[in-house]
């Protein structure tokens, strides 16, 4: 499935239906999903990275969650006061084993978000401009989480700084709003200290899935379906904007 958008909530207005409709239906480690295998969903304006519904728009714990990124930690407590959830994927009660902050920052002690930033400064066309999140090392040992993320991409093309993510898996419904809010904020970190402009966004997935599980507050289906018919402020290009109903 191949989902061209301007704003995260174009997207999730695209692929929310298409999920509910034709998705499988798979059992993982975390419950039953519906399932579709091999998503690429391209965001032209990665500004426009909030939805602006009430459901969806979570600026508070989108803000918290890049925080945490950038602060470099793999600290429970920092992240559960953002988004609770998190509570149960820690291993001994302190840490996240699958935090991303360490792995961007400290990657067997390397930088990765200075290294692609160099590496653009000096050759602006490279192909090599790579963090890896997903290390072979996660599948050695057991842990409640493991990165859902493998790699990001920055690509410098016209002046302007793409980004490709790739993904194992990705909840459509619940990671997908922090997934886009913090890696087109890195995104444009890249951007801005190369003297580059933002480019497109483009996020692959090769499970996008919402779960629906048997409890009331577990069944994202139902929620996905709320939020669609839900009354939401869309951007559009320049500043305009209006107030739009489903």
């Amino acid at each position: 499935m191949h989902i061209k958008a301007d704003t995260l909530d174009d997207a999730m207005r695209k692929l929310f239906p298409r999920i509910i409709a034709e998705g499988k239906q798979v059992t993982s480690t975390r419950g039953r999903s519906r399932e579709i295998v091999s998503t690429l969903i391209e965001i032209r304006l990665p500004r426009a990275r909030l939805s602006r519904s009430e459901t969806r728009g979570k600026a508070f714990s989108s803000l918290g969650e890049l925080c945490w990124y950038l602060a470099g930690t793999d600290r429970l407590d920092f992240i559960a006061y953002y988004i609770p959830q998190y509570v149960g994927e820690s291993d001994d009660g302190k840490t996240l084993y699958g935090a991303y902050g360490p792995r961007l920052l400290a990657h067997n002690g390397i930088n990765q978000i200075a290294n692609v930033i160099a590496l653009l400064r000096e050759k602006p066309t490279s192909r090599r401009a790579v963090i890896q999140l997903f290390d072979a090392q996660d599948l050695v040992e057991r842990h409640t989480e493991i990165p859902c993320t493998t790699t990001l991409q920055f690509l410098l093309r016209d002046g302007r700084v793409d980004l490709v993510v790739t993904m194992r898996s990705n909840d459509a419904y619940l990671g997908l709003p922090h997934d886009t809010f913090c890696f087109t904020m890195l995104q444009e970190i890249v951007a801005r200290s190369i003297g580059a402009e933002l480019g497109i966004y483009r996020h692959f997935a090769a499970s996008m899935h919402i779960y629906e599980g048997e409890e009331e507050d577990k069944n994202y289906i139902k929620k996905a379906e709320l939020y669609l018919n839900e009354a939401v402020q869309l951007f559009w290009k320049g500043q305009r904007h209006k107030l739009f109903a489903v």
